[in-house]
């Protein structure tokens, strides 16, 4: 390895076990790491028109999604780095992303971000338009998002993960709670209110009925979820 992975602070990187790669985000570009070698192979330069502040990839590792820190969300194709698809937005104001999630075989993109605000997207531009709003969402249909929340937490979501086993989509912000919601219908399940500081980190223990959620002052809780008695 050299010295330095990057020119510029990292803000997140992911590593595909499939593709043997670690993909490495600084500021608007992803530098890709051969993790065999451990030299760069190509680079996707000035992505986004601000900093990336986290990435996921599909179920089979050939997209790369990327999100930024004025509320975009977009999907590149690994090999090329070409821009395949642009997701509707966050609040480009208060809406930094947070996190990313893929939804396995249903193959959406799940969305967090600052601005409160929960998305689930479709992988794809829709042929025949949207369904209708799901009732009781308070997002409104916009070119391909499915279905979504606003509100979700008093202050900024800033973390957040999703159980395909589970269909639960966990969330964690600096109101000092984590929240768990239904993935069909980003209903909440469960407000989690155990923590004195801002949540930090919300993680599923795979493949278990069971969601780690830690704070900014080292408090950690590992808390049951359906299906479990």
């Amino acid at each position: 390895m050299q010295e330095y992975s990057d020119d510029h602070p990292i803000t997140c990187a992911k590593f595909s076990p499939i593709r043997f790669e670690i993909y490495v985000a600084g500021e608007r570009s992803i530098k890709v790491w051969d993790a065999r070698t451990g030299k760069p192979v190509r680079v996707l330069k000035n992505v986004l028109d601000s900093d990336i502040t986290c990435m996921e990839l599909d179920t089979h590792h050939r997209k790369l999604i990327v999100g930024s820190h004025q509320g975009e969300v977009k999907v590149f194709d690994i090999l090329s780095g070409v821009n395949t698809l642009q997701l509707d937005s966050h609040d480009p104001q208060e809406g930094e992303i947070s996190y990313i999630g893929y939804a396995g075989d249903d193959h959406t993109v799940i969305t967090a971000a600052w601005d409160k605000v929960i998305k689930v997207h479709m992988d794809e531009k829709p042929e025949h338009g949207l369904p209708p709003a799901e009732k009781g969402s308070k997002v409104k249909n916009a070119f391909n998002v499915l279905r979504g929340r606003t509100d979700c937490h008093s202050k900024d979501i800033i973390c957040g993960d999703f159980a395909v086993h589970l269909d639960l989509i966990a969330t964690g912000g600096r109101d000092n709670t984590a929240k768990i919601w239904d993935y069909e219908r980003i209903m909440m399940v469960e407000e989690i209110k155990a923590h004195k500081a801002e949540v930090t980190l919300v993680r599923f223990i795979k493949p278990f009925p069971l969601l780690l959620t830690t704070d900014i002052n080292g408090q950690l809780y590992i808390w049951l979820t359906k299906p479990h008695p």
